[in-house]
């Protein structure tokens, strides 16, 4: 009778202990799913993670060539500008040295005419001093004939003062003309200077008197080696 009680202690221990080590077993089991399912979530936050970085520095990367190529269409952009001012500007300047060129010309041809005239004036000055020489020489002489030779170089010399009265109203117009052409000359010259040109004339005599005084000032600095002014 022990016996058979023993065993079926034993018995009831050895199932005790079957299921001790079931329920140890799927617990230990149990964690490990866990474990797997903890490590399985956190790959995957990590995949997520990683994506993430990924789209963002993909997106980055899609802006800095976004912002590349605007830097680059600005920079084309202005170098187009920059050249279509630097274009307009030599069109303006070799407009205004054509009509530079036109304007020196007409004022040096006012200047020679003005020249001309007074070469008149002083021939016709002399002229009119040796009739009133005659005009004084006859008169003090007591020859026959005295009176119409008289009246004659007085009509003379009303005739050459007439004459130089004329001329004098002729140089006037044309000194005021010459002062005209040259202030409009000068208000060019200084137009080409603004656009960043330089005045091209063939003959420095055709020049205004401003722009040749301007050159020898930088002609001055040169040689005094200060090309800054």
């Amino acid at each position: 009778m022990d016996k058979k009680n023993t065993l079926i202690i034993t018995l009831i221990i050895l199932a005790f202990l079957g299921f001790a080590l079931f329920f140890l077993n799927q617990m230990r089991l149990s964690e490990k799913e866990n474990i797997l399912a903890e490590q399985a979530s956190e790959f995957e936050k990590q995949q997520e993670i990683m994506l993430l970085a990924q789209k963002e520095m993909q997106a980055q990367n899609e802006e800095s060539a976004r912002l590349a190529k605007q830097a680059d269409e600005a920079r084309r952009m202005a170098e187009a500008q920059a050249e279509k001012e630097r274009l307009e500007r030599q069109r303006l300047v070799e407009e205004l040295n054509a009509r530079l060129k036109a304007e020196a010309a007409e004022r040096k041809a006012a200047e020679e005419a003005q020249l001309a005239l007074a070469e008149k004036m002083k021939a016709l000055e002399e002229a009119q001093l040796e009739a009133q020489a005659a005009l004084a020489a006859l008169e003090a002489s007591s020859t026959v004939g005295t009176i119409d030779g008289t009246a004659g170089l007085k009509a003379k010399i009303e005739a050459q003062e007439q004459s130089l009265a004329a001329l004098s109203q002729e140089n006037q117009a044309l000194k005021e003309k010459t002062q005209l052409l040259e202030s409009r000359q000068i208000a060019t010259e200084e137009a080409i200077v603004e656009a960043g040109g330089r005045v091209d004339l063939p003959y420095p005599e055709i020049r205004s008197p401003n722009i040749r005084r301007r050159e020898a000032i930088y002609f001055k600095e040169r040689i005094l080696g200060n090309p800054g002014g």
